[in-house]
């Protein structure tokens, strides 16, 4: 048996944090989520998947549109040529009344918006079952666990469908589906196939509980590959392998630089590690960090101004079509405090709270059950000393007299 699991399409999503992209991207970033299921679908074909499951926001918004919806069912009925079933569920975004659901072709099932099984035989005698429900409102605050049936031991293989998040004390995520990890392994199923978190990620190995992430990331944070999971069967476990699909990836290249480079140089230095880090799709939406104590005065002006971007733009554009910085920013080591940093008034604040005879005591706790330890801080030279070894802490230095 073989089967896609995939997750969060988010057809005709709008891409955020982009100003004047060239009209050449401009065409590839607005069909990328497109781009990314078509990619995934061109897969599923030449792999001759068993089925595809889909766990929940196909579209990006639950008023979507018409592009997405012909999209969407293109896509399908090329799967139903190749005879590959898709099982989906709607989630938060494309929330929706299934007895009121758009028309589908005959290979699609969606799932109802109370979960039920739908039961798939293959090609060879297996047996599928196969379990979930689709978001009526958007916003689901109970857990939806104790409605989904224990493994079916008629069946060969179990798998199922969740569009929610592990539940958490103030979970962001506290609004969709919340679960827990323990509730999904006591139903025995052979995979779970999670949605919602859009960052790839695998909660339990064996059996598989995986969000497979959304197929194509739309702003920068939600860079590094994307894609889905081909579940292949090896004896009687079903192993994911993780395949990328996103027409566009959002990445981030750190840079070092030093203050006596001049703008040559770090124009140079930024293009030689973007062509180090490698170029792997259409189009690579990259984020430069420059590292640096600090910069050349030149270098600060252009940056300042957004002319180092636009020259890097240029640059770069010239040479690699595929690839376009939208941004160029300067990240700076933390700066050390010393003591002189400290207000006067709090530091004697503290001071006079801090190194007291009373506060050692507390502080050594178990250690005055030994009588030279107590001996010693008995005495204000002792608690003196501290004190003064707190101050060359904070200036970095290390203390001499204690």
């Amino acid at each position: 048996m073989k089967f896609i699991h995939s997750a969060d399409l988010h057809l005709d999503s709008p891409f955020l944090g982009l100003k004047d992209v060239p009209q050449e991207f401009a065409k590839t970033i607005y069909q990328s989520t497109f781009q990314a299921f078509q990619n995934l679908v061109n897969d599923a074909i030449q792999f001759k998947v068993d089925f595809i499951c889909i766990s929940g926001d196909i579209f990006d918004r639950d008023q979507h549109s018409i592009a997405a919806e012909s999209f969407f069912n293109e896509q399908c009925l090329r799967l139903e040529e190749a005879s590959i079933p898709v099982y989906l569920s709607f989630g938060n975004h494309d929330y929706q009344k299934v007895d009121n659901q758009l028309q589908f072709p005959d290979n699609v099932t969606v799932f109802d918006n109370h979960v039920e099984t739908k039961v798939l035989e293959l090609a060879d005698g297996q047996r599928v079952a196969i379990s979930g429900f689709s978001y009526e409102t958007r916003w689901i605050t109970d857990d939806r666990l104790s409605e989904f049936p224990s493994r079916n031991r008629q069946v060969d293989w179990q798998i199922g469908l969740l569009h929610g998040a592990l539940s958490g004390l103030k979970s962001p995520h506290a609004n969709y589906a919340p679960f827990q990890l323990k509730e999904l392994l006591a139903k025995k199923y052979d995979y779970w196939a999670l949605g919602h978190i859009h960052k790839r990620q695998v909660l339990n190995q064996q059996p598989p509980i995986i969000y497979s992430g959304n197929t194509q990331g739309r702003h920068k944070n939600e860079a590094g590959k994307k894609g889905y999971y081909l579940v292949t069967s090896q004896g009687d476990t079903l192993v994911p392998e993780f395949h990328e699909c996103e027409a566009a990836i959002w990445r981030s290249i750190q840079v070092m630089v030093r203050p006596t480079e001049t703008v040559s140089d770090v124009l140079s230095d930024v293009q030689s590690a973007v062509e180090t880090d490698g170029v792997f799709h259409e189009l690579s939406l990259i984020s430069v960090v420059l590292k640096a104590e600090a910069l050349s005065q030149e270098v600060q002006i252009q940056l300042d101004n957004g002319t180092l971007l636009l020259r890097l733009q240029r640059q770069l554009g010239a040479q690699h079509k595929e690839m376009w910085p939208y941004e160029l920013v300067l990240e700076t080591p933390p700066k050390k405090m010393s003591f002189d940093d400290f207000d006067h008034d709090s530091w004697q604040q503290a001071e006079t709270e801090t190194f007291t005879k009373a506060q050692v005591a507390t502080v050594a706790d178990k250690l005055f059950a030994y009588d030279f330890i107590e001996s010693y801080f008995s005495s204000n030279e002792a608690i003196e000393k501290v004190r003064l070894a707190a101050i060359e802490q904070l200036n970095g230095k290390k203390s001499k007299g204690f």
